[in-house]
Formats: C-alpha cells, structure tokens, sequence
C-alpha cells in the first residue's frame, strides 16, 4: 500500500510538472528551478522536482539521501524524426542515463506523458531512489533515441538542495580485517575455503576502490579464482566478507601457513588512502593420516588346549609421527583377552603385534586385533583386524597307550667271543707272515747258492 501511494504521488508530482509544459507560453507555477526556453535545435530539462522516497518534496540534499528525480523534456530535434523502420519515435524509443559517480543510479530513466506538441517532443524522465554522494550538485544525464539516426545528447542540470562533503574534514575510515574463518581441519592436498570479513571502521565518508589481495607461502595455492578481489565501495562501519578457495600440496611440510593479507582503498570525498592494519592468517595445515596395517598371520587349526600367534603387521607411511600406539586382542575362544602398548611410531617406520591365544574347546576361533593411536591433529583413530580359525580336539596317536609301557621289540641273541671281523684281521696278518718268511728264505738260498759257485770258482784257478 505504501508503495502505491508512493506511485500516485509521483504521478501527481509528474502531471503538475507537465502542464506548464503543454502550454509553451504559460509560467511554471511549481517550486521547480526553470530553465531558460530552448532554441529550436535543441532538448532541454523544462522544469524539475525532488522528492524522498515517499514521494514528498524535499530542499535540502545530504550525503548519502535517497532521492526520486523527475524532469519535464522539451525535445525540438526529434520532433518529427523516425526510426529506421519509418515509423514514429515513441516513448520506448528514448533511453536516458546517468553520466555521473556523484549520483547512483544504475537503472536507466522512466519516460512518461510522451506527446508530440506542435513543434517539439513533450516528456517526463523518473529516476528512482537516487543515493547523492555529496561531491557534487551537476546531475548530467545521457539521452538517446534507440533505432534511429538522432545524435547522441547530454542535458544537465544543477541540483541546488544538494549538500556538498566537507572534504577538508573529511574523516576517512580504516581498513582492517575483522573475522577470519578455514573450517576445523586443513589437510596438505586437500582444497579449504579461507573466509575474510573486511571491516570500514568509523567515518564521515565512504571508501572506495577497496581491494583485497593475498601473499600465500611456498607450496600453497588457489584452486581457482584470483589473489586478489575487488569490493569496490564500503560504507563506515560495513563488513564485506570474500571467500578465497586455497590448497595447501601433497608436498607441503610445514605444521602452519601463514597467509598475509593487503588491503587498499580511497576515501570517496577526501581522496585520501585508507590506513589498512596489516594481517595475517596463521592456517595449521596438517599431512594426511596413512597408517595401514598389513595381512595377519596365524595358523588355520589349533589344538584345544594349545597355544598358538597371531600377528600383525602395520606401517606409518604419513609424513608426521603417530603417538601412542596401542594395540588389544579381543574374541571368542581365544583363551584370555590382551593388551600391549607400542609407543610412538616415526614416519615412514613399520612394526608388527603378536599375540598368543589358547582355544579351551573344538568350534570356530574368532578375533579382533584393534590398534588404536593418536593422529598428528592429537586426535584417536582405531584399525582393526578381524581373524578366524578352527579349534580342534587333541588326536593321540598312540591311542591312549602310554609309550613307556609298549612291549619291546625282541633282542637280538647276543655274539661270544672273537668277532668275525677279528679273525679276518688274523687271517689276513698271518698270510703276510707267511709271505715275509717266504721272501727271507728264498733271498738266504739264493745268497748260499751265489756263495758255492764262488767257491768252486776259486778251487779251479787254483
């Protein structure tokens, strides 16, 4: 309901602006700035009003006001003209903008009451909820006839309630950044948004040009996006909050990233540099946990009552030391449940757990070897390992006799005297006896036989 009565008061507004204009010849009755009657060449403003924003008159204009904008156009130079499809210039042929920074205005001009008087074009232009940046009282406007061969026109006017900034006392606010955000945990590899809230302290004009730039450290980077991020304008005591998508490498060694940030930007009135607090973003970055454990070892079958291992392997393949290692046997038909502490483990270091279990009956043997340890965050992980295995009744083979009351095998009858190998030596000896005396003999007759014939030799010389 506010906004159509708001609408009907500016159409009021805009009729009573419009009538002086229908007669070219008649005063403007309304409190509006006239301007002198245009040659036949040209488009000019006729008459003008201000209003706020609930439609009411306004005389004075500060920084920072809303406004509504409305002129009354007397076009002699598109009078008659045509489109480039010959047909008449109607309202939705006209464009108008604002050519200025020190009004805001990103729409364009709602043209109303178009009539084609006897020898000029006769129109209104709204502009709605102007904001008024207090540097300057010259509104210049750019005006257009689309699809037509009509030159390119600005008209101006000078807007007397507007209220220009004091700029030698000005008070340009700061800049600094006032909340800082990454999640719970940053992992080398793994992409985080790095949240910034940039905060404009207190001041009596806007900043402008507010620019955003982050210095990262080596081996960190974006995933997208750029370093640095342009906010434009921030308002005294405003909070503009940038995301920054960041990734910390694989090969990131460090415990901490510490991301500077700069922040630069112009007072909008004084031109003056913003003071910005330098900061910087301490991100603790931690390696991703690689702790695994390898195939558990045991035999298929135990014997009830006996004891058998079972062991597990596991291995720190991370880049930081894992702490307080644990490790806990838990089942059924194991015997008793376990418990053994390892210590810390070094990256890159390997060990293995063993335990011993004893099955008290015959059935299925079912385990859990759980290691539990502290992360490189201090936080507690588990890994477990389940096992099974077959419990069997202990086979006797004797039959359940008892191996010392076997009857014995029966003995050998034992040998008597010399032994068979003794009298082959005996033999054997006594042949080489006989042969030696053989020997001497024939050597001794062979000798006495030499000494006869000498005998017989020397007789017969004689």
């Amino acid at each position: 309901m506010k906004r159509i009565l708001t609408a009907l008061l500016t159409l009021c507004m805009v009729f009573a602006l419009a009538l002086p204009a229908l007669a070219e010849d008649a005063p403007s009755s309304t409190p509006t700035t006239p301007t002198p009657a245009p040659a036949r060449s040209d488009v000019a403003v006729v008459s003008y009003a201000v209003t706020n924003v609930a439609g009411g008159e306004v005389t004075t204009i500060n920084k920072g006001d809303h406004i509504n904008v409305v002129l009354q156009i007397a076009d002699y130079s598109a009078y008659g003209a045509k489109d480039v499809d010959g047909n008449d210039i109607t309202a939705a042929t006209i464009t108008a903008r604002f050519n200025t920074t020190d009004f805001t205005y990103t729409g364009v001009g709602e043209v109303g009451r178009f009539v084609a008087e006897s020898n000029y074009l006769s129109y209104t232009l709204l502009f709605r909820d102007v904001v008024y940046n207090g540097t300057s009282q010259t509104l210049p406007i750019n005006l257009s006839y689309n699809r037509t061969t009509l030159p390119f026109q600005t008209i101006s006017l000078t807007l007397g309630q507007c209220i220009l900034a004091d700029k030698e006392n000005a008070k340009t606010p700061s800049l600094m950044v006032r909340t800082s955000g990454y999640g719970e945990v940053v992992t080398a590899g793994e992409e985080f948004t790095l949240s910034l809230g940039i905060y404009a302290t207190d001041g009596n004009e806007n900043l402008n040009d507010v620019i955003v730039t982050l210095n990262l450290p080596e081996n960190v980077s974006l995933s997208g996006g750029s370093l640095t991020q342009y906010v434009g304008t921030l308002t005294p005591k405003a909070t503009k909050t940038l995301n920054f998508n960041v990734l910390p490498s694989a090969g990131f060694s460090g415990t901490v990233a510490d991301i500077s940030v700069t922040l630069t930007g112009t007072g909008a009135d004084s031109g003056a540099a913003a003071n910005a607090t330098p900061f910087t973003v301490s991100v603790p970055v931690t390696q991703p946990d690689r702790f695994e454990v390898g195939q558990l070892e045991m035999q298929d079958t135990v014997n009830v009552g006996d004891t058998a291992s079972v062991t597990l392997s596991y291995v720190n393949k991370g880049k930081r030391e894992l702490g307080n290692l644990e490790a806990r046997l838990t089942g059924t038909n194991i015997g008793s449940e376990s418990y053994q502490y390892l210590g810390n483990l070094n990256a890159g270091s390997e060990g293995s757990v063993d335990f011993d279990i004893t099955p008290d009956a015959a059935g299925t043997i079912s385990g859990v070897i759980t290691l539990t340890y502290e992360d490189a965050n201090g936080k507690i992980q588990t890994v477990s390992k389940d096992f099974t295995a077959t419990a069997e009744e202990y086979s006797d083979p004797w039959g359940g006799m008892d191996p010392g009351m076997e009857e014995p095998m029966p003995e050998e009858p034992q040998q008597t005297g010399l032994p068979v190998w003794g009298w082959v030596l005996i033999v054997l000896g006594g042949a080489a006896v006989v042969v030696v005396i053989v020997v001497v003999v024939r050597k001794r007759k062979k000798a006495k036989a030499l000494a006869n014939l000498e005998a017989e030799d020397n007789d017969e010389d004689i």
